[in-house]
C-alpha cells in the first residue's frame, strides 16, 4: 500500500527520512522522490517522500503529482508551524481543518473575510486521537522530551507572519479565532486533496515558534526539534494504521478515469497505434493486463482521432469518464483492478525497468509497479 508524505522544507524532510528502510531515489515525471519502506503493526507501507517547497501552490502541485505517480491511499503533510493559540514550542498540532485566511475582500472599511475552510480525513483524525491518548509515540523521540498534542484548525497564507502585531495576525484573530497554528502550505494541500475524496489526508505540525521573537538562533534550535516531534507522531500513526478501517468509498468516475490513464498512457507508443497491446504481453499479477484489456478500445479510438499525444491523453480521459458514468459494472471492475495493482507494487514486488523496447518510446526508461514484462515480438 502506497503512502505519500510531503514536507515543505529540508529540515522537515530530514526529520522524516530516518524512519524509512530500504531507501532509494526514484525519478517520476522529471521529479525525484525518496522511496522507502515502513513496517507498521498491520501493514508494510511503501512511502514516497517529497520536499515540496514552502508555498501553497507548490504544496498543491506536489500533492497532485504524488497522487498521479503513486496512487497513494493516504497523503500526509508534515513539518513546522508557528503557534497561535494553546500549543507551545515543541508541541504537536493535528490539523482538523485548513483555513485560507487571505481569502476575502479589502475595502476602505477594512478587510472583509470570505472564509476558505476545508476538512481533513475524519478517520485519520480519530486515529491521531487514539495515538495521542496512548502516548506511545513519544518513545520515537531521541530527545526524551514530552511534547503535548493539540487538535484544531491550522491557517495558511502566502506570507511569513513573524509578529502578533501584524495585519495578517489581526485578520486571523478576528475571523479565524480558533486557529492553533499558522504556516504557508496547508490550504493549497487541502484544495488539491479535495478533488480525491477516496484518498485520506491530514496535516501534522510541530510548533517551532510563537510568531514573536523569531531569529536565526531561535530557528536553528527549535525548528529541527519541532519537525522531529511532528515526524515521530506521523510514524506512530502509520504504525497503528489499519488501512481496512479507513472505510474508503468508491472513486468517482472522473478520478478513476484520471488514475487509469495515468497508469496506462506512459507505456504506449503513439506513432504505432496498431501495435498497441504487444507491450502488455505479461503482467505477473494480471491486474495491469486486465485493466488494459478493458480500456483498450477507448484508448485506440481516441489516439487515432487526435493529432498529438497531449490531445489524445485528454480525449481518452474524457471518453473513459463518460463510459464509467454509463457503466457501473466497468467502474467497479476497474477500481478493484487499480487497487490490486497498487497493492502489488506496495508489497515489495520486483521492479522491472523497460529500456529501449520497440513498443515504447525509443530511449525511454519507464518504472512499472510490480512484476511486469514487456515483449518485443
Amino acid at each position: 500500500m502506497n503512502i505519500a508524505i510531503l514536507t515543505p522544507i529540508p529540515i522537515e524532510y530530514r526529520a522524516v527520512r530516518p524512519f524509512l528502510d530500504d531507501v532509494r531515489e526514484e525519478q517520476k515525471d522529471g521529479l525525484y522522490y525518496t522511496v522507502g519502506i515502513f513496517r507498521g503493526r498491520h501493514h508494510t507501507f511503501r512511502i514516497a517522500l517529497r520536499e515540496t517547497g514552502s508555498r501553497n501552490n507548490e504544496a498543491a502541485l506536489a500533492a497532485e503529482r504524488a497522487i498521479r505517480n503513486y496512487q497513494p491511499a493516504v497523503v500526509l503533510l508534515t513539518g513546522i508551524a508557528g503557534g497561535v493559540k494553546d500549543a507551545g514550542i515543541g508541541d504537536v498540532v493535528v490539523g482538523t481543518q485548513a483555513y485560507g485566511y487571505e481569502t476575502g475582500k479589502s475595502t476602505d472599511e477594512g478587510f472583509s473575510s470570505r472564509p476558505d475552510v476545508l476538512p481533513y480525513s475524519q478517520e485519520l483524525i480519530e486515529l491521531a486521537r487514539s495515538v495521542e491518548r496512548a502516548g506511545e509515540w513519544r518513545r520515537r523521540l531521541s530527545s526524551g522530551a514530552s511534547p503535548r498534542v493539540f487538535f484544531g484548525p491550522v491557517a495558511s497564507g502566502g506570507q511569513v507572519v513573524a509578529s502578533t502585531r501584524s495585519e495578517a495576525y489581526r485578520i486571523i484573530k478576528a475571523h479565524y479565532n480558533d486557529t492553533l497554528a499558522l504556516e504557508m502550505e496547508s490550504i493549497g494541500f487541502a484544495r488539491a486533496l479535495a478533488a480525491y475524496p477516496h484518498i485520506r489526508a491530514i496535516n501534522i505540525r510541530g510548533v517551532s515558534d510563537l510568531l514573536d521573537g523569531k531569529n536565526a538562533k531561535h530557528d536553528a534550535e527549535n525548528q529541527p526539534r519541532a519537525a522531529a516531534h511532528a515526524a515521530a507522531f506521523v510514524f506512530e500513526m502509520l504504525y497503528q494504521l489499519d488501512i481496512n478501517n479507513l472505510n474508503i468509498q468508491n472513486m468517482d468516475a472522473k478520478t478513476l478515469a484520471k488514475e487509469v490513464v495515468a497508469m496506462v498512457f506512459p507505456l504506449l507508443q503513439l506513432d504505432s497505434v496498431k501495435q498497441i497491446g504487444k507491450e502488455f504481453k505479461h503482467a505477473a499479477d494480471g491486474s495491469v493486463l486486465e485493466i488494459w484489456e478493458k480500456v483498450k478500445p477507448i484508448f485506440i479510438e481516441e489516439i487515432e482521432a487526435e493529432d498529438t499525444p497531449e490531445e489524445a491523453q485528454v480525449a481518452i480521459g474524457s471518453a473513459l469518464r463518460k463510459e464509467l458514468n454509463k457503466d457501473e459494472g466497468l467502474k467497479l471492475q476497474l477500481e478493484a483492478l487499480l487497487k490490486k495493482a497498487a497493492e502489488k507494487g506496495a508489497a515489495g514486488s520486483s521492479k522491472v525497468v523497460i529500456r529501449d523496447s520497440k513498443n515504447v518510446v525509443q530511449g525511454s526508461t519507464i518504472d512499472v509497479k510490480g512484476d511486469f514484462r514487456v515483449g518485443d515480438g
